[in-house]
């Protein structure tokens, strides 16, 4: 075939592959990542089996693509991190591509600096509509977008310094965990950050900035300003954590920042306000905590706080009138608290799954907070020391046998147990916290919510994991189910798994008297729990065993006896799967291993395949769990190595400087590993020495071998390899 020939079908396929993808936007983001990758890979190998001139003609195709796919791996980075990971192109493959393509593809990185932990509140102050939580990495080579494709980290706090490994797409970086696990190579922490002021005087500073393009702006009075933060959020602070916090500071501005309106690039305003505020005469290194209350930033619009976890920055975007809720709730966060959620099951209290709501709990301002500027529950205050945290502060009850316990106004203080604790899960660290709350000061509110001042209500969390406060709706099956939270006398609640009965025996304006029952509970079954490891496989030839480790959790109720799960699996036609254990007999809340090794038929097609894999309860069918591994072919185009030493001879003493050169199309190979072996020609014993190296970014890699003074004479063969090829050459001593 002709070289004009050649260089044509190659273009066309390129533009086949380019309407597929187009066309694919329709299916799932991720199916259509795998088809971008597929394609890619092969542009690639088209371009590096290409003569010179159809490489000329092809680099601009190839580096289209690969922009697409670009732009298409960012976005499906906000959405699903995890895809980002299972279609990431090895970096010994991308090392092989040209340099103008190569800059548009991802690469796997390990990068450390400090963690940043942002929390946006949508919507406006009357109305929240959403939330987006933001990670992000400061490092020395610049900042990070973090996007964890499962247990975003609720364990550490802005100011923590941490390692991560994952694949980065410009500025994103996906991670595969972000749990506190100690074998998660995903994210390690090297440093964790001090714990945030949250007692006595927290010194802030209010900055009121408007912008260069309406200066003008000055929507309130530092007067107004100083009320509102340092007397009226203040005497909130003072009352929710009895007398233990409060506000101090300054309000400083107005500062005109070089920023336009519609531009929400909260860095430099955060940057040039400080600034403004230094050039005032403000001592910044006397404030802990600092605001920038904008005048209006309508390219903020679509939040109206942002506020740091832990750390101590606050954004308030001022086009919303400004309230003790708004910067009672921001600088919650400054404190370290996430949010108080709901979880909506329907005619149930609890569910392992239902409609989330991250601000739901509306009796807590660190939640909606939409009713008033409600006190934050006894979770949050615990978190804070505000309750149980000694030194004076009022104690939460610990539940561990059957009795009947009394509760003081959630509200007043003095020294009378707040809430009550009742262990819930021990698998989970899991706990009912009960509060007894009344209509007095900032919570005189609830004179509206007869069933609240009148019973108590009930939250669920974890104290190991900071992100778990919910309101539980103890009347379900009523309208405005949580607007209306509450246990009264004459109702109990029994958890059905643990089987613990709470029962309010009576209520007065001066406390709760509540009955614990605690028990052994019923039999609950449940789904299982399955995950796999690796969740995709590295990149292997076509008839390639690869084993998947799946590890099974039953999850039934502690009153149940063992159960046996039957291991199955799904795979493509033809492909084999081998199970070292078909069956795991388990206890509840007990975890097994069983390892799955599938193999694909040899000659099998490039690209990413997917493999069932399921966990079904042998007595009880209906209760069974499955997931999704890949398992990825990719032949790779065959790489070129060449060797040779610096001079043909030496004498003994000197050093011998082998040059190791790895190519692959024409293209120079970075990163490969490269091993070199040199033994002396003919010697009947020893005399083998074994070096490795790695190839720089110009795909060559350098090894030196140091002859010994009495190095025996005559000819000396090396031998150098990478990627499966090789080369040798050989030196004399003399």
């Amino acid at each position: 075939m002709s070289t004009t020939r050649k260089s044509y079908l190659l273009v066309v396929v390129f533009l086949c592959i380019t309407a597929s993808l187009a066309l694919a936007q329709h299916s799932a983001k991720g199916k259509t990542a795998e088809t971008a990758t597929t394609a890619l890979l092969q542009m690639h190998s088209s371009y590096q089996q290409a003569n010179a001139t159809q490489k000329q003609q092809l680099l601009t195709q190839f580096a289209a693509m690969a922009a697409q796919r670009q732009q298409l791996l960012l976005s499906l980075m906000q959405s699903n991190p995890g895809d980002v990971l299972r279609v990431a192109i090895p970096n010994n493959v991308s090392h092989t591509m040209p340099p103008t393509v190569k800059k548009y593809v991802e690469q796997s990185v390990t990068a450390q600096g400090v963690l940043e932990v942002l929390y946006e509140m949508q919507g406006t102050p009357d109305k929240t509509t959403g939330a987006v939580l933001h990670h992000f990495l400061n490092s020395p080579t610049g900042r990070l977008g973090l996007h964890f494709a499962a247990s975003a980290p609720t364990h550490l706090l802005t100011g923590s310094v941490v390692r991560v490994h994952g694949v980065q797409v410009n500025n994103e970086l996906a991670l595969a965990s972000g749990s506190s696990s100690t074998n998660n190579t995903s994210l390690q922490t090297v440093s964790a950050a001090a714990t945030p002021t949250n007692s006595g005087a927290v010194s802030t500073l209010v900055m009121m900035v408007n912008f260069q393009d309406n200066p003008s702006a000055q929507p309130w009075t530092a007067s107004a300003v100083q009320n509102m933060v340092f007397t009226q959020t203040s005497n909130w602070d003072m009352e929710n954590s009895f007398q233990h916090t409060w506000l101090t500071g300054d309000v400083a501005g107005w500062f005109t920042v070089p920023v336009a309106s519609t531009n929400c690039d909260t860095s430099t305003i955060k940057s040039k306000a400080l600034s403004a505020a230094q050039s005032a005469g403000y001592n910044l290194s006397s404030y802990s905590h600092y605001i920038y209350l904008m005048s209006s930033n309508t390219g903020c619009s679509a939040w109206w706080g942002l506020a740091t976890i832990g750390g101590g920055d606050v954004w308030v975007n001022g086009q919303y009138n400004i309230a003790v809720h708004v910067f009672a709730h921001e600088m919650g966060h400054n404190f370290g608290l996430y949010h108080a959620h709901t979880v909506d099951c329907g005619t149930q209290v609890m569910c392992t799954s239902g409609n989330f709501s991250d601000y739901g709990d509306g009796f807590d301002t660190i939640g909606a907070s939409s009713y008033s500027s409600p006190h934050y529950d006894a979770f949050h205050k615990e978190q804070l020391g505000w309750l149980n945290g000694g030194s004076g502060q009022p104690p939460i009850t610990t539940v561990t046998a059957s009795g009947t316990y009394q509760l003081s106004p959630y509200e007043v203080q003095d020294s009378n147990p707040k809430a009550l604790k009742i262990l819930q899960a021990g698998s989970t660290n899991s706990y009912y916290y009960v509060e007894f709350r009344q209509a007095q000061g900032f919570d005189s509110f609830l004179s509206n919510y007869s069933d609240v001042m009148g019973g108590v209500v009930f939250h669920s969390a974890s104290p190991s994991n900071a992100n778990s406060s919910d309101l539980l709706d103890l009347t379900p099956t009523s309208p405005a189910s949580f607007s209306h939270p509450a246990l009264v006398p004459g109702q109990s609640y029994t958890d059905a798994t643990t089987g613990i009965t709470i029962m309010p025996v009576s209520v007065s304006s001066t406390g709760a008297s509540v009955q614990v029952t605690l028990g052994s509970g019923t039999c609950t079954l449940a789904n299982p729990s399955i995950n796999v490891s690796p969740s995709q496989s590295q990149w292997v030839l076509a008839g390639s065993p690869v084993n998947f480790a799946v590890t099974v959790k039953d999850n039934d109720s502690p009153a149940c006896v063992q159960s046996t799960f039957n291991l199955g699996d799904t795979l493509p036609s033809g492909w084999s799967g081998v199970w070292n254990a078909t069956a795991l007999t388990l206890s509840p809340g007990q975890s097994g291993q069983a390892t799955l090794t599938v193999t694909s038929p040899t000659g099998t097609v490039d690209g990413f395949y997917n493999v069932g894999i399921s966990a079904t309860n042998a007595s009880s069918p209906s209760y069974t769990s499955s997931l999704t591994a890949t398992y990825v072919i990719s032949t790779p185009v065959p790489a070129s190595v060449s060797i040779a030493t610096n001079q043909p001879s030496y004498s003994g003493g000197q050093t011998v400087a082998i040059s190791v050169s790895v190519t692959s199309g024409g293209n120079p190979v970075s990163g490969a590993a490269v091993s070199v072996v040199v033994n002396k020609v003919n010697k009947p014993t020893g005399g083998t020495s074994t070096l490795s190296g790695t190839t720089g970014s110009n795909g060559v890699a350098v090894v030196n071998y140091r002859l010994n003074r009495k190095a025996a004479k005559g000819t000396y063969q090396t031998m150098g390899s990478a990627n499966s090829a090789s080369a040798s050459t050989t030196f004399m001593v003399q």
